[in-house]
């Protein structure tokens, strides 16, 4: 299963999330939206990198980001597999009420010390939401972000693997 990765506002594709994440997991797909605010511009972007991709990511999304693996979920629900939102910037107006039962497998870690994003407004996500003692950016939750995309990747694994139990070819 591949992982794509959205970065934050205030940061670019490369940083310390995705060097994690390539390696733990190998290839990452990055789109680059620096400098980009505009919710609707940076969705563009993300689908015009993604370009005529037909199989599904774990999307990783860090603050804005995490916005944008929201975004992409309701504009291109098919290639969203599995979410991974790292204090997402829900609170923006651009986000839409959250229902985490129309959601793919997803996890959602969130900073107690984040003065940035309320950890309030992913509360929603009751279970599939961990609270860690951290800041906004998460530099001391890697392990937690790392593992949380390992856990999607097995739920999406086991699953399959269930269906093909079901349904013998």
């Amino acid at each position: 299963m591949k992982i794509l990765f959205l970065h934050g506002l205030e940061s670019g594709p490369h940083g310390s999330k995705y060097q994690a994440l390539t390696w733990m997991f190998g290839a990452v797909t990055a789109p680059d939206c620096s400098g980009i605010r505009d919710a609707q511009q940076r969705l563009r972007i993300i689908l015009h990198d993604l370009g005529a991709e037909r199989e599904p990511f774990v999307v990783v999304g860090s603050s804005m980001g995490g916005l944008m693996a929201m975004l992409l979920h309701q504009s291109r629900p098919e290639l969203v597999a599995g979410l991974v939102l790292c204090a997402p910037a829900l609170h923006r107006p651009e986000a839409e009420p959250v229902d985490p039962a129309t959601l793919p497998p997803t996890r959602v870690i969130h900073g107690r010390r984040d003065t940035v994003v309320p950890p309030e407004t992913s509360l929603p996500f009751g279970d599939r939401l961990t609270l860690v003692d951290d800041d906004h950016r998460l530099s001391n939750s890697t392990a937690a972000i790392l593992t949380a995309v390992f856990d999607i990747k097995l739920e999406l694994l086991e699953g399959g693997v269930a269906t093909a139990r079901q349904h013998p070819s």
